[in-house]
């Protein structure tokens, strides 16, 4: 019994003395469950490679380390802000160029390559259609030659010729005519041919003979269709039509781009706001958390926490800083600036946003009636309706010429010569104006091809060329209207996705809000809090992606209806005819210009 006594007394003694000694600071809440879930990560080190060797082997990566305190391994100071910081400092641009969305089109209308390039196509048309003219071009041909000969007689002139052994020829010959072709098919040449010659037989007496003579040839057959040989000329001209329709599409294509790259820029710049938000968020979290570790309601783990989430929105803001940069330099290389001839470097900072205040501009409840009208929009006002329309009407003349081509020849010919000769010029000319020497002359010309291979197989390929034109209207008018459907779909999700994502926005908000007073009640962690600033931060992320997704699909969506330039003012202006070298020019060499 005595044993027992001074047992428990003994235990007592024992428990007081230990419960006497002094006891080191309390540590943080939970601060024990951290360090046992991370107690095989705390207590082991990945040593650094030997030099000279890139990677670490199984056993140097699973080498245990030197065991270090709690306050080593969760320390403050682990986490430095500062290099980040000063890279966020350091990131500014030098010069800023700021620019509405307005002025942004009105840069790419007068400088952008693809627009320039695309204003030349009509002018070259009207080459083509000058030249299609040009077929039916008179043209002067001259020829003069001068014959110098003796030649020896034969014995009758010998004999009979005064003794003649020799006979001496000067011969001056000129010839010229004035030919060409009409549209009708008539073939037409004025030709005059005059002599001048001297001779033995005349006693070296000057003899002059003219002649003037009309040529006319008319097809009855193949040629005789004035369309047919208006055809290239007709062809030109739609040709003009489709370039011009060309131009008006490249000029949508890149007003459409450059709205969009716009918007792309303002997106990102919005981006970097909200970046910019969420760095602001952590940073006053990290502020809370060091004020209440000062004060002993915090641990070292929270402030390390807060810092991380400083360094990763650092991060986060100095990539979406980035991509501002990425959008600016798009939205310049399609406006062409350049400072000299190097790639301008300057920043565009847009200053206008999406105006969103008619968020309800299209009712789903109307989508069917406005879908109809939009169909109706972009099949009168897309220029490739206009282009393919002037393809078929060039593949209907292309068959027909080459049906004319399968046709026969069958040409009548007529002339009327009327002549001169005398000793002396101007009689003879007299000669030749009172048709002192006359004729004329009156015929047929027919050619029938055997076979008829070659033009039998050019107006096959013609007709099936036209058809395949057809078809090809047809597939785009169906591409057209598919574009309508899935732009209009566009605009109403989008419009939906804007006001949802504005609801979870305005949510996100409220609990931050609530998440940083639970906070300094000490009901909930700082890891806790860092992931609802994440979940505001992606929530305005996808709402300002919803509002810019929403202006482009409206962009889209006129684009569709060919009504994009009507609905921003826009003229698209068709380059002047552009006057041809003078004829007299053209004449002459270069080397004497």
């Amino acid at each position: 019994m005595d044993s027992r006594i001074t047992a428990v007394a003994l235990m007592v003694f024992l428990g007081f003395a230990l419960w006497a000694q002094p006891q080191d600071a309390a540590e943080p809440p939970n601060l024990e469950l951290l360090i046992q879930a991370d107690e095989e990560t705390l207590l082991l080190e990945a040593p650094a490679p030997p030099q000279g060797q890139l990677s670490l082997t199984y056993d140097q990566y699973y080498a245990p380390k030197e065991e270090r305190s709690i306050q080593e391994e969760i320390s403050v100071d682990l986490i430095d802000l500062d290099a980040l910081r000063q890279a966020i400092e350091a990131w500014s641009a030098e010069n800023v160029l700021r620019l509405s969305l307005d002025e942004c089109i009105a840069i790419a209308l007068r400088q952008n390559p693809d627009i320039i390039i695309a204003r030349f196509a009509p002018m070259k048309t009207d080459g083509d259609l000058k030249a299609a003219r040009g077929e039916f071009d008179p043209f002067w041909q001259s020829t003069a030659t001068y014959l110098r000969s003796s030649t020896s007689t034969s014995q009758d002139i010998r004999v009979f010729g005064g003794g003649i052994t020799a006979i001496d020829l000067y011969r001056t010959t000129f010839n010229t005519a004035l030919a060409g072709k009409l549209q009708t098919g008539t073939q037409y040449s004025l030709a005059f041919d005059m002599t001048k010659e001297e001779s033995t037989f005349g006693r070296f007496v000057e003899e002059f003979s003219g002649r003037l003579t009309l040529t006319l040839t008319q097809p009855l057959l193949r040629g005789m269709s004035w369309k047919a040989n208006r055809a290239r000329i007709m062809m030109a001209r739609n040709m003009r039509g489709m370039t011009e329709a060309q131009l008006r599409l490249e000029v949508m294509n890149t007003v459409s781009n450059v709205v969009k790259a716009y918007w792309d820029l303002v997106g990102a710049v919005e981006a970097l706001k909200v970046r910019e938000d969420a760095l602001a968020n952590a940073e006053r979290l990290l502020h809370i958390n060091e004020t209440r570790r000062e004060i002993g309601t915090a641990a070292d783990i929270e402030v390390l926490q807060a810092k991380a989430g400083v360094a990763s929105r650092q991060s986060e803001l100095i990539s979406a800083r980035s991509r501002v940069a990425d959008a600016g330099d798009i939205l310049k290389q399609m406006l062409d600036l350049r400072e000299g001839d190097l790639f301008s470097k300057a920043q565009i900072s847009p200053t206008d946003r999406p105006n969103l205040s008619d968020i309800s501009l299209l009712n789903p409840e109307e989508f069917e009636r406005r879908l109809d009208e939009s169909v109706a929009l972009a099949l009168k006002n897309r220029p490739e309706v206009t282009i393919l329309e002037e393809q078929v009407k060039n593949a209907k003349l292309d068959e027909f010429r080459a049906k004319q081509d399968m046709l026969p020849e069958f040409n009548v010919i007529g002339s009327l010569t009327s002549g001169g000769r005398d000793h002396y010029f101007r009689q003879m000319m007299y000669g030749v104006r009172g048709q002192q020497d006359w004729a004329y002359t009156l015929g047929v010309q027919a050619t029938v091809p055997i076979g008829n291979r070659a033009a039998r197989g050019a107006h096959l390929r013609a007709k099936l060329s036209r058809r395949e034109m057809e078809e090809r209207e047809k597939q785009a008018e169906l591409g057209l209207m598919l574009n309508v459907h899935l732009a209009l779909r566009n605009v109403i999700t989008n419009q939906i996705l804007v006001e949802s994502n504005r609801q979870t926005s305005r949510l996100q908000e409220a609990n931050v809000v609530a998440e940083e007073k639970r906070l300094r009640l000490g009901v909930t962690t700082s890891w806790q809090l860092l992931k609802v600033q994440e979940d505001l931060t992606a929530a305005q992320v996808m709402e300002l992606q919803a509002r810019i997704a929403y202006e482009k699909a409206l962009v889209d969506l006129r684009l569709a209806e060919g009504t994009l330039l009507d609905s921003l003012g826009i003229e698209v202006d068709i380059p002047e005819r552009e006057r041809p070298m003078n004829y007299f020019i053209s004449l002459v060499p270069k080397q004497f210009w």
